[in-house]
């Protein structure tokens, strides 16, 4: 499977704002065809950085996959694998219900790999 997701994105280092409750990663497929994505976060506050989270995803057409992580570190970095350049992804550091400046990456701000 992994060779099939060659479409590889990050969102860079990012600094986790004060009061930040969790990690949201939202993954969107528009398309007519089942897609599947790989969601890794990465702990940076260690050298080298850390895996901490590893979820393969299939996503049905017209449809959304997201996931939540309560980070216990002050730097970060999300990767997400996919097999299509037609899946959609948004990444928030999150307090409660409001997402927090400096923490959202939208799809267009990801940096391929």
């Amino acid at each position: 499977m992994s060779s099939r997701l060659r479409y590889k994105y990050t969102t860079g280092p990012i600094s986790i704002s004060e009061n930040i409750d969790n990690i949201r990663v939202l993954l969107l497929n528009n398309g007519s065809k089942e897609h599947f994505a790989k969601v890794k976060i990465f702990n940076l506050d260690q050298t080298p950085k850390t895996q901490v989270f590893s979820e393969l995803f299939t996503i049905r057409p017209d449809s959304e996959a997201k996931t939540e992580f309560i980070p216990s570190f002050n730097t970060f970095e999300v990767q997400v694998l996919t097999d299509s350049p037609h899946v959609y992804i948004w990444v928030g550091g999150r307090s409660g219900n409001e997402n927090l400046v400096g923490n959202t990456v939208l799809h267009k701000e990801l940096v391929r790999f």
